[in-house]
């Protein structure tokens, strides 16, 4: 089960293994990139079907990625061949309260099943049933929705969330050469619009997927829930980021609906 981040964790100063000289855990971003406020994919959750996969890349990190836009961080994301796609990732509340919780040392069957796939890189689809890869918080207790923090409101210009945890976590990807991010999300091919990135493919719905009510509720389904996971094979580790509403039920039916 997960351990929920903590800032005062023991192995903040620990090198970095491909750099002693470096520091692994520090919550201080390598690049100063925080004016960025411009438009974003719309939160896929007005009743459209989740477009569910998984996207094995590595983060890109320059002086325009990561980006903040509004209450999300836009981060540039890079396979093996050179092909470049991107993510956005809540990082702020915005009209509904969001809860989050990044583990540093994420343990949970679900990570042997993600090494046993051999994943190619790049985008798979995935099927929404168990027992595979598909992701549910709740049917595989992925992570204790009672434990999870809230992310405080958009507003203040200089809250930036947990823009800078995930900054360090996606930096830490990038210096370790044999790391990988898996990115459980929605994929959608019409996002060069929203992104000074230019670029139409990425990924976003990167938090659970069902629970949700009025309006939302055609979005939900089981075996569809987002996170961002990262695995570093030089310490055999995981590290994880999962998010949910606080509209979101922790009750759901067969079909991902809210209970009670």
């Amino acid at each position: 089960m997960s351990r929920k981040h903590n800032h005062s964790h023991s192995y903040n100063q620990a090198p970095h293994p491909q750099n002693p000289q470096q520091t692994q855990h520090s919550h201080r971003p390598l690049h100063d990139n925080r004016n960025g406020r411009g438009n974003f994919p719309k939160p896929n959750r007005t009743g459209q079907s989740v477009n569910y996969n998984v996207l094995k890349c590595r983060p890109v990190i320059t002086q325009s990625s990561p980006q903040i836009q509004h209450d999300h961080l836009q981060v540039l994301l890079e396979i093996d061949s050179g092909t470049r796609y991107w993510m956005t990732i809540n990082i702020r509340s915005g009209q509904d309260e969001v809860f989050y919780s990044i583990d540093e040392n994420y343990q949970h069957p679900i990570t042997q099943r993600i090494l046993a796939a051999d994943l190619p890189q790049g985008f798979t689809p995935l099927d929404k049933q168990p027992n595979g890869l598909s992701l549910d918080y709740i049917r595989d207790k992925l992570v204790d929705l009672s434990q999870m923090d809230k992310l405080k409101q958009t507003g203040d210009p200089k809250d930036e969330g947990i823009a800078d945890m995930l900054t360090t976590l996606l930096s830490n990807v990038k210096r370790a050469a044999d790391a990988r991010l898996f990115i459980f999300g929605s994929r959608f091919d019409d996002g060069a619009r929203f992104s000074s990135f230019d670029l139409a493919i990425g990924i976003h719905d990167i938090h659970m997927n069902q629970g949700s009510g009025g309006g939302h509720a055609g979005s939900n389904g089981i075996y569809q829930d987002g996170a961002l996971l990262a695995f570093y094979p030089a310490e055999q580790r995981w590290s994880a980021v999962f998010l949910k509403f606080a509209s979101q039920s922790e009750q759901t039916d067969d079909r991902g609906n809210a209970i009670g």
